[in-house]
């Protein structure tokens, strides 16, 4: 399925519900400013809260750093279309090809997006009435029924100890993007233990993320040697680089994202988040060798701009054949992951300000040369990538 397939079934979705979604978000919203002495404290009722131009989770507890508002949905949509794009699917795990899920659970699920591509993709192949849950701290996924789907959401803190499941209810669990969630796989040891006691023996469970800092990729990589023939195939048609511990990186080029590296990883690490919650989620899955099997993973690099090593001809695909000029689909995965990039940064504003001790005018400054630079100066010719990274397990 090319890009513009995945976009036209994502957006009709998305933007079919976008006035739900502005409606859950006001909800959310509401009572923040209200003048009851209640509702200062209350933030499991009242969890949002303005600070600038965006809305943020206003509890001083809960350490997310992201925005909870529709351009940070925007974001994370068009972050889901790239990923299945560049994966291969809305899952990576093979078995669920053949074997589809009868109930799953999306956890720290937004939008909803990911479940609604998912239910299409089973949809498609026959399997219509997989049931899906979703679970968030903020009311803002729309109601997915309404476009024909088994779907029920239920609002929750992930910080509580338990899911507010039983044992053994889901054949299929997915968690995409929550790694700067406190309770995440990648912030705490325990972070796998929920999302498997609810899943049923013989049940699949996915984690995908992207790290935080960025490195740049050094010229012609090899594939990375567990890649199969499907995986290099999806790489050389999207122009990206699967990749294993082996894989030749070094310190990012940029300058801009040197300063973003620097601020990034002292504000995580006084809010006791890590950076790179991709090798973090690989050691929990491996922690669980009593619980899970088949655990496998998938690497992926997606430069963020026009590779110098590239252009010049030094780059050459899983065949051993150079590699062409970028086709159109191509220059759009690449600009949709620098786009989400620099949203996210947009969206990390308040904490790399204050990392950075930079005032408002000369944080302006900064932003301005910025962009300048990564969207028109070519500042990212040195191999600079947004890695990506997807771990599944079966439940003994």
């Amino acid at each position: 399925m090319d890009m513009m397939t995945i976009g036209t079934a994502a957006f009709t979705a998305a933007t079919a519900s976008g006035s739900d979604l502005h409606s859950n978000l006001s909800s959310a919203f509401a009572g923040t400013s209200s003048s009851s002495l209640g509702s200062l404290t209350d933030y499991s009722n009242y969890p949002l809260a303005r600070q600038g131009d965006r809305t943020y989770l206003r509890d001083p507890e809960n350490l997310y750093p992201l925005p909870c508002d529709l351009p940070e949905i925007h974001r994370q949509s068009l972050r889901t279309l790239m990923l299945l794009r560049v994966l291969g699917g809305p899952f990576c795990n093979p078995h669920l090809a053949n074997r589809p899920p009868k109930r799953v659970l999306e956890i720290a699920c937004g939008s909803g997006l990911w479940s609604g591509l998912c239910h299409d993709h089973f949809a498609r192949r026959g399997n219509p009435n997989v049931g899906f849950v979703g679970i968030d701290i903020v009311s803002i996924a729309p109601d997915l029924r309404r476009q024909g789907m088994s779907w029920q959401f239920k609002r929750h803190d992930l910080r509580r100890p338990r899911l507010p499941f039983p044992d053994d209810y889901f054949d299929f669990v997915f968690i995409k993007d929550a790694g700067m969630c406190p309770a995440s796989p990648a912030q705490q040891a325990s972070g796998l233990s929920e999302p498997l006691r609810v899943l049923k023996s013989g049940g699949i469970l996915e984690v995908w993320d992207s790290d935080w800092v960025f490195r740049s990729l050094l010229p012609n990589p090899a594939p990375a040697r567990r890649s199969t023939s499907k995986e290099q195939e999806i790489a050389d048609a999207t122009a990206t680089y699967t990749f294993s511990s082996a894989t030749p990186f070094t310190r990012v080029q940029n300058k801009f994202l040197v300063d973003y590296n620097s601020w990034v990883e002292k504000s995580f690490d006084r809010r006791r988040l890590t950076a790179l919650p991709c090798a973090t989620i690989g050691l929990s899955f491996n922690s669980e060798v009593d619980l899970l099997e088949e655990v496998e993973s998938r690497r992926v690099a997606i430069p963020l701009g026009d590779v110098r090593w590239e252009r010049e001809g030094h780059s050459k695909d899983s065949n051993g054949r150079p590699r062409k000029a970028l086709t159109a689909e191509q220059i759009s995965i690449r600009r949709t992951a620098l786009l989400t990039v620099i949203q996210m940064i947009e969206g990390l504003e308040p904490m790399l300000m204050e990392a950075s001790g930079k005032g408002r005018d000369e944080w302006d400054r900064w932003w301005a040369a910025m962009t300048n630079d990564l969207f028109l100066k070519g500042g990212l010719a040195g191999g600079e990538c947004l890695e990506v990274s997807a771990w599944w397990g079966r439940k003994r």
